[in-house]
């Protein structure tokens, strides 16, 4: 019987990368499931509306995000809403994080800011008593600088007027809140008619940061019968020294009593603070693509003691060290025991791409990331080998189809990869396997 035999070329056939060839078929071999996050990149922007006061809860959030869609949004890793918008927010730091339909996030991370309150002053108009035991002195307040004010005396109920009538000799703080609750305070005096002029000079000594309470106050008087006492911010204690310690940074109203009773009129005396020169400096690591935010920061500081820091307004911690960040630009700062402040901005970079996965990208840029095979429009097992995160992915399977089978061919050219080749596969994957080796 003769027998007829027909020769195969090798054009005639797609060699396979794992394993077969570039066909559907034949790959006994579970495949993966592709990460549907691959290549996605969500990126969340937005706006922020301060807060009307700094203790006020009417701030606001509108956030969207863009590479991808059917976005669900979340602050500050809460329950998920269908809106970007977040209202009814103080002041402070959010972060919202956008997730499509597949289950891929973004995030960005706003700061709400708080409107200053304005600068509210107090004046008023004094009616003295007729005698020093006499209790028919009023105070007649006016603020100004903001509207819808409301006034109290000495720490007692708010009031619609600024009018304050039947006091006494002695001195009296009027506090005016506006409709925001913005406030203001001043000290003033009620005195007899009869009493002489008394003078009072202030030596203030500032406090060594914000935070700090070791300032101090000197008062001294003169111009009444001496001896002289001496009270702060309204007090009806007096004490004979004219010296006040341990004041925080602030405003004080010291008023000086003669022998007799007679008031002097109210000193309003600011403690400030001087901080000392604080350095500041900032050390990043580089996030690594393909890889959930392993960026870094390191803030080093000097010049002061007891440091502590945060990171885009966040709240103060102990570590110097700020880990799992994401590409972006970051504000940070340092405040020492005393309140002192410094602050800087640093930025989290994406590393580059490192020499031996760049070697192996090439090595399959030649061989299998091409049309027919594993690329786009149709790559096969859905593996897309132009794509960066995908060759990390799916290192140790590369190793396995084009290291360690038998023959080690990369398709479709159909020859045998080099041993050049596969060492460069070997070197990266026993460096890491990642996109920065």
């Amino acid at each position: 019987m003769k027998k007829n035999y027909k020769l195969i070329t090798a054009s005639s056939l797609c060699l396979i990368f794992f394993y077969i060839s570039c066909s559907k078929g034949g790959d006994a071999t579970p495949q993966p499931t592709p990460n549907p996050c691959a290549g996605v990149a969500i990126v969340v922007t937005g706006t922020t509306t301060p807060t009307s006061t700094p203790t006020a809860s009417n701030g606001s959030i509108i956030s969207s995000a863009s590479g991808s869609t059917g976005f669900t949004f979340a602050l500050n890793g809460g329950t998920a809403q269908a809106s970007g918008t977040f209202s009814g927010l103080t002041a402070g730091s959010y972060t919202v994080t956008a997730t499509n339909t597949s289950g891929c996030t973004g995030f960005q991370t706003f700061t709400v800011t708080a409107t200053p309150c304005p600068s509210i002053t107090i004046t008023a108009t004094i009616i003295q008593t007729t005698t020093p035991t006499a209790t028919n002195g009023a105070i007649t307040a006016i603020a100004a600088g903001s509207s819808g004010f409301t006034y109290n005396i000495n720490g007692g109920a708010f009031q619609a007027s600024g009018n304050f009538s039947n006091l006494a000799v002695g001195s009296y703080t009027i506090i005016a809140k506006d409709v925001n609750g913005c406030t203001g305070s001043n000290s003033f005096s009620v005195t007899a008619v009869s009493c002489p002029a008394i003078s009072l000079n202030t030596t203030p000594t500032n406090t060594s940061g914000p935070a700090a309470t070791n300032g101090s106050i000197v008062a001294v008087a003169s111009g009444g019968t001496a001896p002289y006492t001496y009270s702060k911010n309204g007090g009806t204690s007096f004490q004979a020294t004219g010296t006040f310690n341990n004041l925080a940074t602030g405003i004080y109203a010291v008023v000086a009593k003669d022998a007799n009773g007679c008031l002097s009129a109210s000193a309003s005396t600011v403690v400030g603070s001087t901080c000392p020169t604080i350095t500041a400096s900032a050390t990043t690591v580089n996030t690594i693509k393909c890889e959930s935010n392993t960026g870094s920061i390191t803030i080093t500081a000097g010049g002061s003691t007891g440091f502590m820091y945060n990171l885009n307004s966040g709240s103060f911690q102990v570590s110097n060290v700020f880990g799992s960040l994401a590409v972006g630009n970051y504000n940070y700062g340092v405040m020492d025991l005393n309140g002192c402040l410094k602050t800087g901005t640093a930025a989290v970079n994406q590393a580059p791409a490192g020499p031996l996965f760049s070697a192996v990208k090439a090595v399959l840029a030649v061989n299998c990331a091409i049309v027919g095979c594993h690329s786009l429009p149709t790559p096969q097992n859905g593996l897309d080998f132009a794509d960066d995160c995908t060759i990390v992915a799916q290192g140790i399977r590369i190793k396995e189809r084009a290291v360690n089978s038998n023959p080690s061919q990369m398709p479709p050219t159909g020859p045998p990869i080099s041993s050049t080749d596969k060492q460069k596969i070997i070197d990266w994957l026993n460096a890491g396997g990642k996109h920065n080796n």
